[in-house]
C-alpha cells in the first residue's frame, strides 16, 4: 500500500494562517474565524492523498519556482510537492499580488 504524503506547514504559512484568523475574528467573531480555519485546514488535508491535484500557479514567478496554487474561498494556498512532502509556504488573499510575498 502506498504511504500517505506528509503535509508540512512552514512557519510563515502558520503566521499567515494566524493573521487570517485574527482578521476574521475582528470582522465576524470567534465562531466564524474558527469555522473558516477548520475548513481551510481540512481542505489542505486532501493534499495527503492528492498532492498534485492543484494546478501550477498562474503567477509566472511562482510557476518557475514549481509552486502549485489551490483556491480556497477568498484565499490562495501556495505549496510545493517534493519527495513525498507537501510544503505549504503561504496563504494569501486572492486579491493580493503574489509578487509581493517572500517565498
Amino acid at each position: 500500500m502506498d504511504e500517505k504524503t506528509v503535509v508540512n506547514w512552514t512557519f510563515s504559512a502558520l503566521e499567515m494562517l494566524a493573521e487570517i484568523h485574527d482578521y476574521i475574528l475582528e470582522q465576524s467573531g470567534e465562531l466564524s474565524a474558527d469555522k473558516y480555519m477548520n475548513e481551510l485546514v481540512e481542505y489542505t488535508e486532501k493534499l495527503e492523498n492528492h498532492p498534485e491535484s492543484c494546478a501550477p500557479c498562474r503567477n509566472s514567478r511562482l510557476r518557475e519556482l514549481r509552486f502549485r496554487c489551490c483556491n480556497f474561498k477568498n484565499h490562495i494556498i501556495i505549496y510545493d510537492f517534493i519527495g513525498g512532502v507537501v510544503n505549504i509556504h503561504a496563504i494569501i488573499h486572492s486579491k493580493r499580488n503574489p509578487d509581493n510575498i517572500d517565498i
